[in-house]
């Protein structure tokens, strides 16, 4: 026993210190850069009272939501805050010119716009998000100060354009000169990591070693790390380390990691179905995928550096060239006819193999590669659809817009005096907080960070800075109550709340060259700033919150949307816009995966449906397209229709037109699988369509899909099923 404790002690020892060393570093990490925030927030509002501006809060609040860790972040964000800056004065000045002297009209207007920003920022993704959601509040911020004064707009505007540059010159001198951290090192650790745990995937998934439930949690982490590195790279543009070359390598990664993620869960699936079926070809595709993951493997374990992906690399062109040897060699043990149900079932998932083999090669030398060895793609190659369901994005907009409007009524109606308070709090609320996934759970996470900010900007202003004499003993102060926001920041569960005390501390103590200490006006202003805010969160909670059913039902339908894409756009640049679009649809179940539940559950099942159909219709009309008109086999376009018929309405008679319809086609093919003609071969074109068909077919047959659930097909087997069957 003692023998066995020594024997395991120094690998526990050095694991338990390099998770400590790891903690640490993060540790470090996080007080560094709240370190380098506060001094941005400091050196702003210094600037700000050195010129004398008008509201240096309004700089340091710009610092509190522009600062990032890393540097093409900052300066990605500043790009697109100005933008929204300049898009929001100029859509006050236009409400200000068109209703001068008309509240109502001019707060209806208001409304209007803040309601088009919100959906606009819930529409897009990132950046362009960002840039609506400032173009909202930074109107209301401006109009609402200005609605009785309209004379003085250009003076008070000039000045808070004026603190956002200083704000954006701050975090941006910070963050890029003391102890700049480039986005360089993140993306080649995300790269890294996610190809690492692929291989690790791939094998312990062939070799049998995962759980249902730990396959589904592994695809959605994949999710997760495709639109994390497609962020990271957006943002990364601006910084001068990425290239064109380094950035058509991030796409192309992208790119392959999906398509190979895809092709391994369909081949996962047939396994399963014809395993089920107890079918004879179950064991051959086993052997070869097991062989798959060896040549993957390195010694055992998955490839980590460049020069292990090369060797990887070499092992799968050597298992690629001897396939076909082994796949003969395979089907002759079968001892079956060509047309017979097993050789269908075997051809289908060497066919998988084979597209899975070259999908994994391609990532591969594309993770192997130098970035000078990458040349751009083409555009249609290289775009990332983003899909958001704009049914969600509209009443995102029509919440913040009812609320705005009638938050501004009450202000008319009861005259009161910090009412323009209350609707710019409800403003900046819904533009910040509206484009999250749960956009209740932030509002509130936002009310708790007004509520914990108040208190402390309270005792600052009136018990700490009256005694304070100059500018260095003001910033020695204000350092405690300043880094709180940052300390809340480096928790998930805390973002929010970190934002809002940031932006309640600034508003609140609103430091100026000339100070007023009111303290009945202080919680007055502070009221309204927190009544406006529940404002908000009372009408997202209450008018169709994203936790309603019908919100889950949305998701649902347009990943059958996807398929229905599949069936009839385009197929330049389709299947790359396929895969990302439908993977992003499901962004919001890949950021909370620890929690899912059953609604959840089944969004997750329609996009793994999803992928499996859509991608085997887009390589049947793919293949179709390759071989002369005149040899088309009858029935396949039909079948494509039938298909895009089903999941536009999935019903019990679709579901079995559908399934006769691809049957038919799959006949079609063994009639003139066999036909040549002079200088044309189309033997290998029609197995693949073949297998495509044959692999739709399983899985329309498959009764435990989502698919069947939804129209309650769980009766009497069709006719064909016992093709399946062993």
């Amino acid at each position: 026993m003692k023998k066995a404790i020594r024997s395991h002690s120094p690998g526990h020892l050095f694991t338990l210190v390099k998770g400590v060393a790891a903690q640490a570093g993060k540790e470090a990490t996080n007080w560094l850069f709240a370190f380098k925030q506060t001094l941005a927030v400091l050196l702003a509002m210094w600037i700000s009272m050195r010129f004398e501006l008008g509201q240096p809060a309004t700089a340091m609040v710009t610092v509190y939501v522009l600062m990032h860790p890393h540097s093409g972040m900052v300066l990605t964000k500043s790009l697109y805050r100005i933008l929204g800056t300049l898009y929001g004065a100029g859509a006050c000045l236009v409400l200000l010119a068109l209703f001068p002297q008309e509240r109502v009209l001019f707060l209806l207007g208001l409304s209007l716009w803040v309601g088009f920003c919100t959906a606009g920022a819930a529409l897009n993704r990132n950046f362009r998000c960002y840039g609506f959601t400032l173009a909202g509040y930074t109107a209301a911020m401006i109009g609402l100060a200005q609605v009785n004064h309209p004379l003085s707009f250009f003076t008070y505007a000039s000045n808070r354009i004026s603190e956002v540059m200083v704000g954006i010159l701050c975090a941006g001198l910070v963050g890029d000169l003391i102890f700049p951290q480039h986005m360089g090192s993140t993306i080649v650790r995300t790269v890294r990591n996610r190809y690492t745990e692929f291989c690790g995937f791939v094998q312990a998934l062939f070799t049998g070693k995962m759980q249902h439930r730990d396959v589904e949690r592994m695809h959605l982490r994949f999710i997760h790390s495709v639109l994390t590195l497609e962020s990271l790279r957006g943002a990364s543009l601006l910084e001068t380390t990425q290239t064109p070359r380094r950035d058509a390598r991030l796409r192309r990664m992208n790119r392959d990691f999906m398509a190979a993620s895809t092709t391994l869960h369909s081949f996962n699936q047939l396994l399963k179905r014809l395993q089920k079926t107890e079918s004879p070809a179950a064991p051959g595709l086993v052997t070869l995928a097991e062989l798959l993951a060896e040549a993957i493997l390195n010694h055992g374990e998955p490839p980590h550096t460049e020069d292990e992906a090369h060797q990887s690399s070499r092992r799968i062109a050597a298992y690629n060239t001897t396939l076909d040897e082994r796949v003969a060699s395979l089907r002759n043990t079968l001892g079956t006819v060509p047309d017979s149900p097993t050789t269908l079932d075997f051809d289908t998932g060497v066919e998988l193999i084979r597209r899975l083999v070259m999908e994994i090669h391609d990532y591969t030398r594309a993770y192997a590669a130098k970035p000078e060895e990458h040349r751009p793609l083409r555009n249609e190659d290289l775009h990332f659809a983003s899909r958001t369901d704009p049914a969600v994005a509209i009443l995102n907009g029509i919440r913040a817009m009812l609320t705005l409007f009638l938050v501004s009524m009450f202000w008319i109606n009861t005259s009161w005096q910090y009412g323009n308070i209350a609707v710019m709090s409800v403003a900046i609320g819904c533009s910040l907080f509206a484009p999250a996934p749960d956009p209740t759970k932030a509002l509130k996470g936002g009310l708790l960070g007004h509520a914990i900010g108040f208190p402390a900007a309270f005792m600052f202003k009136f018990f700490v800075m009256p005694h304070l004499s100059g500018m260095g003993m003001l910033c020695a102060a204000l350092v405690p109550f300043l880094l709180v926001g940052p300390w809340l920041a480096m928790s998930p569960k805390t973002a929010n709340i970190s934002l809002a005390y940031s932006v309640m501390l600034c508003f609140m103590i609103a430091p100026t060259n000339s100070m007023l200490y009111d303290p009945m006006y202080m919680i007055n202003f502070g009221n309204a700033l927190m009544l406006g805010l529940a404002a908000a969160a009372v009408m997202f909670a209450i008018f169709l919150p994203v936790t309603s059913p019908w919100f889950k039902r949305r998701i649902p339908v347009m990943l059958r949307q996807q398929v229905l894409k599949a069936c009839a756009a385009p197929l330049s640049g389709l299947e790359h816009r396929f895969e990302s679009g439908t993977r992003d649809l499901l962004q919001k179940i890949a950021a909370g995966q620890s929690d899912q539940n059953s609604p959840d559950q089944a969004s997750l099942d329609w996009m793994f449906l999803a992928l499996e159909i859509g991608r085997a219709v887009f390589h049947l009309r793919q293949a179709s397209q390759t071989i002369p008109q005149q040899l088309q086999p009858a029935g396949i376009q039909k079948s494509i229709t039938l298909i895009q018929q089903l999941f536009r309405q999935p019903t019990a008679s679709n579901h079995a037109a559908a399934i006769a319809g691809v049957g038919d086609a799959i006949d079609a093919i063994r009639s003139q699988k066999n036909y040549e003609t002079a200088g044309q071969h189309p033997q290998r074109v029609l197995r693949q369509m073949m297998t495509s068909l044959h692999m739709m077919r399983m899985a329309l047959l498959d009764d435990e899909t989502v698919l069947a659930d939804s129209i309650n097909c769980r009766t009497a087997p069709h006719q064909g099923e016992i093709s399946y069957a062993a």
